[in-house]
């Protein structure tokens, strides 16, 4: 019967027999396990690979260049104390060291100097005062349109929670925007509770 069943399913009578025999002592048959477990990347890359690679990242905002995963990808890969990527692998490596691929936006609290975050205590104090006064507050705000584009997404570093915090561990607190030189649209008004001054 072994012998039947090996020629007509083209399984080795050796693996019939295993079979048959697991099913009288089981009730029960179960698949072979076939898949190997292989490390993941991440688990290959040791810690101090996993610094230079922050440090790499980093040196693209040191260096007021915004860090895609192609330019990270080169300076890694051209540094032979590191390990070789390819891109996926280092997509992986990046998330497992808590970087994030985000949109960037222009309200950051961590580019805020201190002097910044004084001036607003300031401001909040005395515009309580001008209100309990009953004066008239007016509100005015502008924004533009560049002529030069940048890239809508870049790398941050989740891990970097103040200036102090970056300043101490030698990193950065992500990109600085641009400073908008070139052609560029301004659009601004002016405004109280009464609606838009003429």
């Amino acid at each position: 019967m072994i012998k039947k069943i090996s020629e007509e399913s083209g399984i080795g009578q050796r693996t019939v027999s295993v079979t048959l025999s697991e099913y009288r002592n089981k009730k029960t048959v179960t698949s072979p396990n076939k898949t190997k477990i292989r490390p993941k990347v991440t688990d290959k890359v040791d810690e101090f690979d996993q610094n230079a690679i922050r440090q790499k990242v980093h040196q693209f905002w040191h260096n007021h260049q915004i860090p895609t995963l192609n330019k990270i990808l080169t300076a890694v890969n051209e540094d032979d104390s590191l390990p070789s990527f390819s891109k996926i692998s280092l997509h992986r490596v990046l998330k497992h060291l808590n970087f994030e691929y985000v949109r960037k936006s222009r309200n950051s609290v961590l580019i805020e100097r201190n002097d910044i975050v004084c001036w607003r205590r300031n401001y909040l104090e005395t515009i309580k005062n001008y209100r309990q006064l009953g004066r008239q507050i007016y509100y005015l705000d502008e924004t533009w349109v560049n002529a030069g584009e940048t890239t809508s997404k870049s790398w941050v570093d989740i891990t970097v929670k103040s200036t102090r915090d970056a300043f101490l561990r030698g990193l950065t607190t992500g990109q600085k925007e641009p400073s908008g030189k070139g052609k560029r649209l301004i659009v601004v008004h002016i405004g109280s509770s009464d609606g838009f001054v003429p």
